[in-house]
């Protein structure tokens, strides 16, 4: 691996600017958002949790799969990147000792990797993160150009919660 986006991958991000310009609902943008990620890095779920400081906890924005979930701000991976303002790659949770496996007992999903990447509003305040889980593509988990591809497009994802931020 050469640490370069492939241009097939490029493309479907640059693509991805021009239909979020066109005229369609917020809840339709991040859906496109999340899927085009989702397909281009080869995850099986992702999940955008933004913070509540009301009820010290994140708050599932989007996810597919399970209809919410949320989790105290001091568990999990979730909490780990927002107090870190770091991306993070964990390839076995089992070994981590971040993973918080309530969700997974709680919601019948086994989750193995994730990719975990802080959504920054342009104050430089951390207003949540992004998580995608269990690589698809057979490669033993995510890495360095997985998180390169998912920085391009966390605008996009930043832009829309402190939009949602905002409308609260």
């Amino acid at each position: 691996m050469n640490g370069r986006i492939d241009k097939e991958k490029l493309n479907r991000l640059m693509k991805l600017n021009s239909t979020l310009a066109s005229d369609i609902s917020f809840v339709k943008k991040i859906n496109i958002v999340s899927e085009t990620i989702k397909d281009i890095i080869k995850a099986d779920r992702c999940t955008i949790f933004v913070y509540d400081s009301d009820t010290s906890s994140f708050w599932s924005a989007y996810i597919d799969g399970v209809d919410y979930i949320e989790v105290p701000d001091d568990k999990g991976i979730v909490s780990k990147v927002f107090k870190d303002k770091k991306t993070l790659i964990v390839n076995d949770t089992n070994s981590d000792p971040n993973f918080y496996s309530n969700i997974d007992e709680s919601t019948g999903y086994h989750t193995e990797t994730i990719l975990a990447m802080p959504i920054m509003g342009y104050d430089n305040r951390c207003l949540g993160v992004i998580q995608l889980l269990n690589k698809l593509d057979g490669e033993g988990g995510f890495n360095e150009n997985d998180s390169k591809i998912l920085k391009f497009a966390i605008n996009h994802i930043a832009t829309f919660v402190e939009l949602l931020f905002r409308e609260n």
